[in-house]
């Protein structure tokens, strides 16, 4: 399939400035796929409201109304999507180039039946690089370990890998994301594009969270898809228990220091 479609969702709330933003970088795509941008707004007010309204061309889809949450959003925009590929873009993330979507669409062959992610720019409050995320090459062992990082904002899901994985965990927490992809993980390797597909906004709750939250999350989710490392619940958990202290101690040297 040379030209294939691909549905951008994306959630907001609260957030004009950033939605204005990740609208912007959207439509600044250059590629020969056809993009069908769907967005999602948890009910902001009316300033949000009259900005999509009078967006020109219009989304493909847009609502803003209460919703249940992050999850719920990102589940709506998904039964929204008619693209052969599926790209979360959060209100505040943007496409890092205008010329993301046509790499992506480059490398696949499949669209539907493929999956993958790049790197994301990680960038501060006043849109300033701070590093960069992304586990290039892909290592599944060390993914599903905790240990090698997937961001959620450079990944790509084919509708029929998306079909298979069924929709967000809405009772998970914030780390429903990362179960998402430990289970597209467990489905099939995916494509790796060693190259910065998105900037990343790191003020959100899920980058500000303490780091005992995150490793708590992660032994959740091995219980969930029944995966741990090393063979063995007991063993997976004595191991991440170490790490965790390990990394909170480093944390609060680097605070006292």
């Amino acid at each position: 399939m040379s030209s294939p479609r691909v549905s951008v969702i994306t959630i907001s709330y609260r957030d004009l400035p950033g939605l204005r933003g990740t609208v912007a970088s959207v439509r600044a795509q250059r590629t020969s796929a056809e993009i069908e941008h769907i967005v999602i707004d948890g009910g902001s007010g009316p300033a949000v409201a009259d900005y999509l309204a009078g967006l020109d061309p219009q989304p493909a889809y847009w609502r803003s109304a209460p919703d249940r949450g992050r999850y719920d959003a990102m589940n709506q925009g998904i039964a929204r999507a008619t693209g052969d590929l599926i790209w979360l873009l959060h209100s505040g993330d943007r496409f890092a180039d205008p010329d993301v979507v046509e790499a992506v669409r480059r490398r696949l062959d499949r669209p539907r039946t493929r999956w993958g992610y790049g790197r994301c720019r990680l960038v501060d409050a006043d849109g300033q690089p701070i590093g960069t995320l992304g586990a290039v090459p892909f290592d599944r062992a060390r993914f599903l370990a905790g240990r090698a990082v997937i961001p959620h904002q450079a990944t790509f899901v084919g509708a029929d890998i998306a079909d298979r994985l069924g929709p967000y965990d809405e009772q998970f927490g914030l780390a429903a994301d990362q179960l998402y992809l430990f289970g597209a993980a467990l489905l099939q390797p995916p494509v790796v594009l060693d190259r910065i597909l998105c900037d990343f906004d790191t003020t959100g709750a899920g980058s500000t969270r303490a780091i005992k939250y995150n490793f708590a999350d992660l032994r959740r989710a091995w219980d969930v898809i029944g995966y741990y490392p090393h063979g063995s619940r007991a063993v997976a958990r004595v191991e991440s228990r170490c790490a965790e202290y390990y990394h909170r101690t480093r944390t609060a040297i680097q605070v006292r220091g």
